[in-house]
């Protein structure tokens, strides 16, 4: 931390992007149970009124899950890796796909849910599907894992949709969305800003590699691996620690 901080130090303008769930907020055992602190809330609320300043949170949690945990004025939102978007005052935009598209999901998701065992949960986003296993037993996940791609491969296939693999979390999305896209789409809104680009997951490479050559890329991690990023923090608190001294540098 002490190597970034200087840096930004040097910039007019910052635009700070966030992952929430492992960054932002810690890994809970389901989604419902990741939400900020009331801590957590009052220093996001206060980055956004930095004139210096504008934070984004990217996502893979859809935007009205966003709107509900994070009631924050002036933060830009991008729900479902990209798919969904929300530029302060709003409203809400999403990249278009076939009318079919939700209608695929659903019927994906109906067939999936009757074969799935105790300890998973099948999470329908509208425009993506997400299969979480925090909670299963870990000789049941590997072939319930195969069933899920044998679901996607019939209902889902590519070119079209993509499967990811995240932190006890597999998903199928379009193969249009992608968190880097809507940190570029963001970032062309405030030109000459310095992207800081903060991530715990694979799902937050592409990102990573977007703001590479522009800006800063941090891994939340405990330990170091293979990525993109090209700084660490140890764990959500460390961010905690880092969204307060980046406040301490711009207020």
């Amino acid at each position: 931390m002490n190597r970034i901080l200087p840096k930004l130090a040097l910039e007019d303008r910052v635009f700070l992007f966030l992952d929430y769930d492992g960054t932002l907020v810690p890994i809970r055992p389901t989604p419902a149970e990741a939400r900020p602190s009331e801590k957590m809330l009052a220093l996001v609320n206060r980055l956004t009124q930095c004139a210096s300043l504008k934070v984004a949170i990217i996502s893979g949690r859809s935007l009205d899950d966003l709107f509900q945990l994070l009631p924050v004025d002036g933060l830009y939102l991008a729900g479902v890796h990209g798919v969904e978007r929300y530029v302060p005052p709003g409203p809400p935009y999403f990249i278009p796909f076939p009318e079919k598209t939700r209608e695929r999901v659903a019927e994906a998701a109906v067939r999936l849910s009757q074969k799935l065992p105790s300890g998973f949960l099948l999470e329908n986003k509208g425009v993506a599907l997400a299969l979480h296993y925090r909670l299963a037993p870990p000789e049941a996940v590997p072939p319930v894992i195969d069933t899920f791609r044998g679901f996607c491969r019939a209902l889902l296939p590519c070119p079209e949709w993509h499967v990811i693999e995240g932190r006890k979390v597999i998903e199928v999305r379009p193969a249009d969305a992608g968190k880097g896209k809507a940190v570029e789409d963001f970032l062309s809104r405030w030109p000459g800003a310095f992207p800081v680009y903060l991530g715990d997951d694979t799902t937050d490479e592409d990102a990573f590699r977007f703001v590479r050559d522009k800006g800063l890329g941090i891994l939340v991690a405990e330990k170091s691996r293979p990525t993109a990023a090209t700084a660490r923090l140890e764990d959500h608190a460390s961010v905690g620690v880092f969204l307060r001294a980046v406040l301490s540098i711009f207020n």
